[in-house]
């Protein structure tokens, strides 16, 4: 079955975010050959209840891959059911992430993640005139690196967030 219209009905327009997602990218010089994998999309609440009630609406179309705290907050990790499909890419996640403590940010889908072919030190050497965001660059657990576009943004990886957040 297939359910991107509810999935577009609980999360929004989606196709429109990785339109402008892509869109951000190949402005920025990004060769979009590069990349493996789209690993997922996520969406970030604004308080608590939200996160709840995303957790319930998801089900219908998803099942819980991780439910974890993480960074000090929860993050729920979904693999749909029937995966998203945008450009040459398939789509098999979707992340929801709690609001952190005294943080507010708009509800929303808020960035994409992309594993890499090619390791993050020599991406990111490749990149050099890019402003990547390396709050994460170091973190043990799938280092990143981050490009903000405003409203949205975009996270590489070396591995795919489904290989690394399994449920234990």
């Amino acid at each position: 079955m297939n359910y991107q219209k509810e999935i577009e009905e609980v999360i929004g327009d989606w196709k429109e975010f990785l339109l402008k997602i892509f869109s951000n990218l190949e402005k920025a010089g990004f060769d979009l050959d590069e990349f493996e994998e789209l690993d997922h999309i996520a969406y970030r609440t604004e308080r608590l209840e939200d996160y709840k009630k995303m957790k319930e609406k998801l089900t219908m179309f998803s099942k819980v891959y991780s439910d974890k705290v993480f960074n000090g907050r929860p993050i729920l990790i979904c693999l749909l059911k029937s995966p998203l499909f945008f450009r040459n890419f398939s789509i098999e996640g979707l992340e929801v992430l709690a609001p952190k403590e005294n943080n507010k940010h708009k509800e929303g889908l808020e960035h994409a993640e992309f594993v890499i072919k090619i390791p993050l030190a020599e991406f990111m050497k490749k990149y050099e005139r890019v402003d990547f965001n390396l709050n994460a660059y170091n973190r043990e657990e799938n280092p990143e690196l981050i490009v903000e576009f405003g409203d949205c943004a975009v996270k590489f990886h070396e591995q795919s967030l489904l290989e690394v957040r399994k449920l234990k």
